[in-house]
């Protein structure tokens, strides 16, 4: 689900030269918003490997795990190379990210439903997502059940945003 916020990005990186702190405040509110729902995804992740194959030091072991982090963007929209800014794709504002690899497999393994692998038949793990069906089906952590309070988390953010972006224009007529 995203929510539209024209101009809030461009209104962020000005209030960021004028006044740092008020845009810091801003992104810790941003942040606190989203905060439940990032705890309840790391309270999801559990301590153990889900699958004894995960037990090692590795870059895709679990003793590797990183948690859920929250980023805030606010870098101007990409546009492919020759296009106008109308073709500017859309960007998240906020993104709910897991940083490290074996949380990001164990999630989303099986999710295209297929068995059929493309690697080399010696690498072929043809059991792994069935394996880990014992925790859950894919999502197993991340956006497992977290529709229901989306809704709320939209409201506060849009509140927000919305209250942030007045300040931040009351701010910048003051300069001008």
């Amino acid at each position: 689900m995203a929510v539209e916020m024209k101009g809030f990005a461009e209104t962020m990186r000005d209030l960021g030269k004028i006044e740092p702190a008020m845009k810091r405040q801003v992104f810790k509110d941003i942040r606190g918003i989203v905060k439940p729902v990032v705890d309840i995804i790391n309270a999801r992740i559990p301590s153990a490997p889900p699958i004894s194959g995960m037990d090692h030091n590795g870059r895709t072991g679990w003793r590797n795990i990183k948690k859920v982090a929250v980023k805030i963007d606010t870098r101007a929209p990409r546009r492919p190379v020759g296009q106008s800014a109308q073709g500017a794709k859309t960007m998240s504002v906020v993104r709910i990210i897991t940083k490290g690899a074996p949380v990001a497999i164990v999630d989303m393994a099986g999710k295209a439903g297929g068995r059929k692998s493309r690697r080399v038949t010696q690498f072929q793990r043809p059991n792994f997502a069935s394996a880990l069906d014992v925790v859950g089906s894919p999502s197993r952590f991340m956006w497992k059940d977290i529709d229901q309070s989306i809704n709320a988390i939209e409201s506060k953010l849009r509140k927000t945003v919305d209250d942030a972006v007045y300040a931040a224009n009351r701010e910048l007529m003051k300069v001008r």
